[in-house]
């Protein structure tokens, strides 16, 4: 008996010297890893069971987000499939991935160039490798781009080695879904199951695209969000993609105003920044060296994780568009559930699934490119 209660005694210690997990967190980093996409009965499980009319309006924001979360994971996949060359060329996936792994060993950076190539193809024209095409009005040229995008070298050596093995029959589209792929797998230590193939390759690419197409580092909440929408894509997918700012590089040029001249007043910082990290964003940019390089993430910028998510909720984000996140309701309770890396993981993976199915060609749109450069 004297043990039992000895027993109980620490075991109510120890429960009262660990700081209680937010409600919203709690149950976030308790059912997310447990859903499949067929789950969404779990959404209408949560909204029956809280009664939002008593819960504060952080509460109300946090089920908001929450159910957010989970409804997302149920992905349409278009006409895309899992294992699309299994039988036209078995091989193709595992040669793609050889390629970006001999990549990312030679440098830890290249993760974050694929998933940026994969975002920014699929945002202007769908995915359909159009940001692959030469020419001296192409995606390539485009401002965001220009100067910006890495990774090329990594897709034509992926592109080549499954040509040897399967001539004519891999798009250049599926090529850089399937190294985005591969990307998240080694830059975040995940395993990503039943990526899907099927996209065909674009002949069409316009520099001035990508300007009224990809969302700016300069935007606000509301032209972020109708960015995405007009993607069909939502303000989960908008938190969560925002994500990939853990890994990677920015030039300083595109925070300059916002650490050294903000609203025009030189000196002047953007009051959203934590007075205490401005220092180290004035040191790795100083005044006239826009061309320099800023980690976007100073603590893990080679690895996938909730250290974003961190930075952003403590007023630590990169971009005026990464603080943007905290200016909506749900966007900024989505902030905090995703600072949960059990939740972060498997809602990353959905969105780029979701992002993966924009404007796709499929059938006998399009076509399979045996050189990705060409239009």
């Amino acid at each position: 008996m004297r043990r039992a209660i000895l027993a109980g005694t620490s075991r109510r210690k120890l429960q009262a010297s660990v700081p209680k997990m937010p409600f919203g967190l709690r149950i976030a980093s308790y059912i997310v890893p447990l859903l499949k996409p067929q789950d969404s009965r779990i959404l209408t499980k949560i909204q029956g069971e809280v009664d939002v009319s008593k819960m504060a309006d952080t509460g109300k924001q946090m089920l908001a987000a929450l159910c957010l979360v989970v409804s997302c994971l149920c992905v349409a996949e278009a006409q895309l499939t899992p294992n699309y060359y299994q039988k036209t060329c078995p091989t193709a996936e595992s040669v793609i991935k050889q390629q970006v792994t001999n990549a990312y060993n030679a440098d830890k950076t290249i993760p974050a160039g694929l998933i940026r190539m994969f975002f920014h193809d699929c945002f202007v024209r769908g995915c359909d490798a159009s940001v692959l095409i030469d020419g001296l009005d192409t995606e390539k040229q485009g401002v965001p781009n220009i100067n910006s995008l890495r990774g090329f070298e990594v897709l034509d050596a992926a592109k080549a080695a499954v040509e040897k093995v399967c001539p004519g029959v891999v798009s250049c589209a599926d090529v850089i879904a399937y190294a985005a792929r591969d990307a998240m797998e080694l830059a975040g230590n995940l395993k990503v199951n039943n990526w899907v193939g099927g996209r065909r390759d674009g002949s069409v690419s316009v520099s001035a695209e990508t300007l009224t197409n990809l969302p700016s580092p300069f935007a606000n909440f509301t032209t972020l969000l109708k960015t995405f929408q007009s993607k069909g894509l939502n303000q989960n997918d908008l938190v969560i993609l925002s994500g990939a700012h853990s890994i990677g590089h920015a030039k300083c040029g595109i925070i300059f105003s916002r650490i050294w001249s903000f609203g025009g007043v030189p000196g002047q910082a953007d009051p959203a920044i934590d007075p205490s990290y401005l220092p180290t964003l004035r040191n790795a940019c100083p005044q006239n060296s826009p061309g320099l390089t800023i980690n976007m993430d100073q603590r893990t910028p080679e690895v996938l994780d909730v250290n974003y998510f961190r930075d952003v909720n403590n007023g630590r984000g990169l971009f005026i568009s990464d603080n943007a996140l905290r200016t909506s309701p749900i966007a900024n309770a989505l902030v905090k559930i995703y600072q949960v890396p059990q939740v972060f993981s498997p809602s990353f993976v959905n969105s780029m699934r979701r992002m993966g199915n924009i404007g796709v060609l499929t059938g006998s749109q399009g076509k399979i490119k045996t050189n990705c450069r060409v239009a």
